[in-house]
């Protein structure tokens, strides 16, 4: 980060028999068959039973099954009188074991901590390493993590995530905002480039709001590991804000989590970090890689001291947070 200072289903149940006169002999179900269910929203009730005649409506079926697995039980019987019973309930489209695939990301947190007491500012920076290892780059400055999705590879999960936390931004080009957040940013690349107002031409390694600019810069700030050709900036230049990316093996996509077109008037986004709280839907295949990037560079980041963000499932993340981090959470999974 730059110097101090600035801004800041399962089938349906099968209907039961009519119920004659009076009598029980359409009464029972038939049961609902099940089918294997693997992530999304939970299977529509069944429809209550047809009554017979002089009898009575059977109930109405149940819930599909939370995890897909098979339809809940189909609804009760036709009273005496000869009702037929309700249709059994749909398996759900997913559900917990969808869920259960997306575990590994709920809860996950990317986290930025300060390592040296920032002056109470806005705009204000720390240190984002132990002093004996600052200038070497190593994590928390910069990071990359793995995850392993779960599930069945044969299927392709709709990922509902909230993004929840406070942290710097970052300019992309090349992609595509989601509309909705204006923050979540799809495809393209980290940039220095924001034209009009902040074209950054003809700039040379280390000059400018190109920075650090691997492998020219290594000896002042090292990124120690490669970035992949998805995430790294298209001239190799960054500015020295934090960069929080993602990238999904399977559909194969990149995705950055921290969009803004704010600029600081000079040549680069403001001195700040934002409240950022949102959702978004992404496809991920069942057993599929995930990778998270964080790089920064430059040995400081803008530090936070006073803002808090509500329900953080995180019970390591004390708030308000000093340094940057964004939190994942899965609110929903479906096929």
């Amino acid at each position: 980060m730059p110097g101090s200072g600035g801004a800041t289903g399962g089938h349906p149940a099968g209907t039961g028999g009519s119920g004659t006169g009076g009598t029980a002999t359409g009464g029972t179900s038939t049961g609902g068959t099940s089918a294997a269910g693997g992530g999304g929203t939970t299977g529509v009730a069944g429809g209550g039973g047809h009554a017979a005649s002089g009898g009575q409506a059977g109930g109405a079926g149940g819930r599909g099954a939370q995890d897909g697995g098979g339809g809940h039980p189909a609804g009760g019987g036709g009273s005496s009188g000869g009702g037929s019973s309700g249709a059994g309930g749909a398996a759900a489209a997913g559900g917990a074991d969808g869920l259960a695939a997306a575990q590994v990301l709920d809860g996950f947190a990317l986290l930025k901590p300060c390592f040296s007491t920032p002056a109470s500012c806005a705009g204000c920076t720390c240190d984002e390493n132990a002093a004996n290892i600052l200038n070497t780059g190593a994590a928390p400055e910069n990071q990359h993590i793995t995850k392993q999705f779960g599930g069945d590879a044969s299927v392709t999960y709709h990922v509902k995530l909230r993004v929840v936390g406070v942290a710097e931004r970052y300019w992309y080009a090349g992609g595509t905002l989601d509309p909705t957040s204006k923050i979540f940013y799809t495809g393209g690349l980290p940039t220095i480039h924001m034209p009009p107002q902040a074209p950054n031409s003809n700039l040379g390694p280390g000059q400018g709001a190109c920075k650090i600019h691997p492998p020219q810069t290594d000896s002042s700030y090292p990124i120690p590991f490669t970035v992949p050709p998805e995430v790294a900036p298209a001239d190799n230049c960054y500015n020295g804000f934090n960069i929080f990316a993602m990238t999904v093996a399977s559909p194969k996509q990149s995705y950055f989590l921290n969009y803004t077109t704010d600029y600081d008037g000079v040549d680069r986004q403001p001195h700040a970090v934002y409240k950022t709280d949102y959702t978004i839907t992404i496809p991920i295949a069942g057993q599929s890689k995930i990778d998270f990037y964080v790089i920064d560079g430059d040995h400081h980041e803008v530090a936070n001291t006073t803002m808090t963000v509500p329900n953080v499932k995180n019970t390591t993340i004390k708030q308000p947070y000093v340094g940057n981090f964004l939190e994942l959470e899965v609110v929903d999974v479906t096929r």
